[in-house]
């Protein structure tokens, strides 16, 4: 077995077992992680990933994170990340969780940077020449934006973006049909 599947299967594990503690609460996250390196720091529950890291997360939302590194720090009974670390150039593809009209967002987004989660606050942080694509699904809804600035930060938790050194583009499209 090589050092990458070797890494790939104790940290499936890991998550399992994280997994398994968190359903026994409200949320269930699942993921993998795989590197070309891998550390984990036993006493303080923090990992460090490098080369070609790929962080697949999937919860109330789904998400896969590419960088060269990326340090996770969890809480002390590894249910839940608490803080994230990824530095660049990051890419991130994130699908939402459903918002009260059932339409979910898709947000790929890049930076040459780093990229910060923060799990109490579930805030994402991108720097560095940030850029997004944010689309709305299901198909067939005419949404879209392209942002680009120097920062971006998406709150998942209230379903907000903003961007510092902004540029943004947008496309919608409203089928609506008037009263007469």
């Amino acid at each position: 077995m090589s050092k990458r599947t070797a890494v790939a299967v104790t940290l499936a594990l890991i998550m399992l077992v994280g997994a398994a503690v968190a359903q026994q609460t409200r949320r269930t996250e699942t993921g993998d992680i795989t590197a070309d390196v891998f550390e984990w720091d036993l006493a303080n529950n923090d990992f460090k990933a490098t080369g070609n890291v790929v962080i697949n997360i999937e919860g109330r939302h789904k998400a896969q994170l590419r960088a060269p590194a990326v340090s996770l720090d969890w809480n002390d009974n590894m249910s839940r990340i608490m803080r994230a670390v990824a530095t660049g150039p990051v890419h991130l593809d994130l699908l939402t969780a459903p918002d009260n009209k059932g339409l979910q967002r898709r947000i790929v987004a890049t930076c040459g940077g780093r990229a910060t989660y923060e799990g109490a606050t579930e805030i994402v942080s991108l720097t560095g020449g940030a850029e997004a694509d944010v689309t709305t699904l299901p198909e067939g809804n005419v949404e879209a934006a392209h942002l680009k600035g120097d920062s971006i930060t998406a709150n998942l938790r209230e379903s907000k973006i903003s961007v510092k050194q902004a540029a943004i583009s947008y496309t919608g499209e409203d089928d609506t049909e008037k009263d007469e």
